[in-house]
């Protein structure tokens, strides 16, 4: 038996009138004498008189709606308080993470420390999202790792926690001269451009390209900005290179027959210290839920 057809049987028994428990439960008249009939049908006896010209319950009816309204009270009750239990513990809001992430495993899989993932556009930067509020946590690079950024982040109350490495990768279009190579040097990218695809990220970006590289590496930067990540799919570089992460990026490049991906810079995996971001104020209170959520997270 349905919750939803014993919850219609206790509006018709407290109306013993099927016109009217049919405008109170916003039903047709005889989609709901259907529902009592199939209901009386599946437990094998009547539920009501109908011998008169007015409904009434019989003895097996009687017994029924007793029980019928403390289970309809109980489940409403039930509801109410996790209602209430889920107001008490606020639910952490989570920079969107991909399923396919090594990082996605981490995350807290407990009751007690909810979570919901919010989705922030190529334009919008997780720090610049948690000054806002709109996010409580992140997953990003590890800028900490440069002297400025990490003095950045302290004035601006972003703390950094480092979880790992990411590895990235370094593409150019096929007509590149760099496109021929069967590896690449650091001695390569000298005086060469490299893309940034968003104002937001250009300064914090760059400056973690320039760790990534090597500061002996003298580069240019322009920016050529994107709405979208999905338009890396056709988007030209022209005879600038790109580096991103190949988490977020390297699948729509790969499979793309104009562009020559590398992954490596004299041998070695190109790669970037990734950190979990968060307010800072907010892990100060080991009580508080985005603390909860950081120690379960790094615990993982």
């Amino acid at each position: 038996m349905r919750f939803e057809t014993l919850r219609e049987f206790i509006i018709v028994a407290k109306h013993l009138n099927i016109t009217k428990a049919a405008q109170e439960l916003y039903l047709s008249q005889p989609s709901l004498s259907a529902r009592i009939a199939a209901l009386e049908k599946e437990l094998g006896y009547l539920l009501f008189d109908r011998s008169q010209n007015k409904l009434a319950l019989t003895p097996a009816g009687s017994v029924l709606l007793e029980y019928a309204q403390r289970i309809a009270d109980l489940h409403d009750e039930a509801l109410e308080k996790a209602q209430a239990a889920a107001r008490r513990v606020p639910t952490v809001k989570v920079a969107t993470i991909e399923p396919s992430s090594v990082y996605y495993g981490m995350l807290p899989r407990n009751e007690a420390c909810p979570f919901s993932f919010v989705d922030l556009d190529i334009n919008t930067s997780a720090i610049d999202a948690l000054l806002k509020g709109t996010i409580d946590v992140a997953i990003d690079s590890d800028y900490s790792a440069i002297d400025e950024l990490r003095e950045e982040g302290e004035r601006l109350g972003i703390a950094f926690f480092r979880i790992g490495m990411a590895s990235a990768s370094l593409s150019v279009m096929a007509h590149h001269p760099l496109a021929g190579k069967a590896r690449l040097a650091r001695s390569d990218l000298e005086g060469q451009t490299i893309v940034i695809n968003s104002g937001t990220h250009f300064d914090r970006w760059s400056r973690m390209v320039r760790w990534m590289l090597g500061e002996d590496v003298k580069t240019g930067f322009r920016m050529n900005p994107l709405d979208t990540m999905s338009n890396l799919s056709f988007t030209d570089f022209g005879d600038s290179l790109y580096i991103c992460g190949s988490e977020s990026c390297r699948p729509r490049l790969a499979q793309r027959s104009d562009v020559v991906l590398f992954d490596e810079i004299d041998g070695e995996q190109l790669l970037y210290p990734v950190a979990l971001l968060c307010r800072a104020q907010d892990v100060q209170d080991p009580e508080g839920p985005t603390a909860r959520f950081v120690e379960r997270f790094l615990g993982a």
